[in-house]
């Protein structure tokens, strides 16, 4: 078992030509020293352990089974304030996890740590939750400062750096710098895995730092170990399909997140976890890239059967992609503009107008290319409404994809009424914007890329040199794409 401070020397010391270890099992890979009494610390180490795979409402659970074991323990209420945000998920917490956090942050206020390092995490979980601090954004940068500074306090503690890792990750700006902080911060957590070969958090953020197009191979290698170093976490079995899913195989992909899935099930009360729903939609992603709609259609129905889905943006998200995913990939463009604008009824929509714009964007591009141009036309004007919804909840990302959303749709308009040029420049602008901002974790793929319908409208137009390189630049960043390959073929 990892000690939690290593004899090695420090764990930010540079480290070179650095190999993947193979994984042992699972908990004790995690063990944090705390003042607590011998049954709160050991079950702290349980909770920290599923913090690390992100496995939140567990985590929570585990560490108020820690505070009741020692009501002194600070680091107990510290697990559960830590355990009711969620650093790197798109998706600010709900209200009722943010309370919660905040209950434990107030009571830390009255408890005393035995410890500098207690103190230190104890300060960090404390920022995000501190009243001065204006919005989701604000708190989460207020963390992850107080996080990189607990690490620089502690150079020694593995969870310290672990955690400081997933800070950088979950504060890195939007934009071509956002590329280079991952890979420093895969830098970082390379060199931690060469000291701690076991441990979850390490593993877990090394797949986050490299779930990007240009740094995916540097990835495999821990999406081949994570979910032996979790097998019973639906998060991390889900997790090393990021890295599958990015380069095209699917079938590690849908195998992965099948039993993330059943996991997922499996360990939900009463409601069912976002873990299922997640990686019901990169199965269907999978499948759909296999030619196997009927499957993914099967899944679909499943999904959107269950009545209690716990309420969050990453299940609304695949609540929403889902179905329009199974359209719009097999090209059904009249079924598309006629999916109803009622969704699930578990969610509550009003707060997701980024999910929402999935289902608005598949009815515009749906009646455009269907030559339906006044219910596109309906459809735009949707996606603006909840674009401005965006930008005054502070979504920039989601409100620059609705750009890109309502270019396509407004290009496909072009084109039926005859404005070729026009119609061309849209798409282009809209495949630019997808390609600078990127796809967020919470989707396998964009529901249809930008870049794939630009070859489309350029194939439709008797232009096969540029559409082909329309096509080839989509396999770039997506290799596999069943749609995109067929037209090279």
């Amino acid at each position: 078992m990892l000690s939690s401070s290593t004899k090695t020397g420090t764990v930010t010391a540079a480290l070179f030509g650095v190999f993947l270890m193979p994984v042992a099992l699972a908990a004790q890979s995690v063990d944090f020293p705390t003042t607590c009494s011998a049954e709160a610390d050991a079950t702290v180490d349980e909770g920290l352990y599923l913090l690390h795979n992100m496995m939140y409402i567990e985590a929570d659970a585990v560490f108020e089974r820690a505070a009741q074991a020692d009501p002194d323990c600070a680091m107990a209420q510290w697990g559960v304030a830590m355990a009711n945000f969620h650093p790197l998920w798109p998706g600010a917490p709900t209200e009722v996890e943010t309370a919660r956090g905040m209950a434990a942050a107030e009571q830390l206020a009255s408890l005393t740590t035995g410890s500098a390092l207690e103190q230190s995490f104890v300060d960090a979980a404390v920022a995000f939750y501190a009243p001065d601090q204006d919005g989701y954004p604000a708190r989460l940068a207020a963390w992850a400062e107080a996080q990189k500074i607990a690490q620089e306090q502690n150079p020694d503690n593995i969870d310290a750096a672990a955690l400081a890792a997933l800070a950088r990750l979950a504060t890195a700006p939007r934009g071509p710098e956002r590329g280079a902080v991952f890979e420093d911060v895969g830098d970082t957590l390379d060199a931690l895995h060469a000291i701690a070969p076991e441990h979850p958090g390490v593993i877990h953020y090394a797949i986050h730092a490299y779930d990007n197009p240009s740094l995916r191979e540097r990835g495999r290698p821990y999406a081949e170990i994570y979910d032996k170093a979790a097998p019973e976490a639906a998060h991390a079995l889900h997790m090393p399909a990021h890295i599958f899913t990015s380069m095209g195989d699917w079938e590690r992909s849908i195998d992965l997140n099948r039993r993330s899935a059943e996991a997922a099930l499996d360990t939900s009360g009463d409601v069912t976890q976002t873990h299922y729903v997640h990686a019901v939609d990169y199965m269907v992603y999978g499948h759909l890239q296999m030619g196997q709609a009927e499957e993914a259609a099967r899944l679909v129905g499943e999904m959107l059967a269950i009545d209690n889905h716990q309420v969050s943006f990453g299940g609304a998200y695949a609540l929403a992609a889902s179905p329009v995913r199974l359209l719009l990939e097999q090209e059904k463009w009249a079924e598309a503009a006629a999916l109803s604008p009622d969704m699930h009824p578990s969610i509550p929509w009003e707060k997701f107008p980024q999910a929402v714009a999935m289902r608005w964007f598949a009815k515009g591009l749906g009646a455009a290319r269907s030559d339906d141009v006044a219910s596109a036309m309906t459809a735009v004007e949707e996606l603006r409404n909840l674009q401005s919804a965006m930008t005054v909840a502070g979504q920039d990302y989601w409100a620059r994809l609705a750009d890109g959303q309502i270019l396509t749709v407004e290009a496909w308009i072009e084109l039926a009424e005859g404005d070729e040029e026009t119609a061309l420049s849209s798409q282009r602008e809209a495949a630019e914007i997808e390609d600078t901002i990127g796809k967020s974790p919470v989707t396998p793929g964009h529901v249809l890329p930008a870049r794939e319908l630009l070859g489309d409208m350029l194939s439709q137009l008797g232009l096969a040199d540029k559409a082909k390189e329309a096509y080839q630049a989509t396999l770039e960043n997506s290799p596999n794409r069943s749609h995109s390959l067929a037209a090279l073929n």
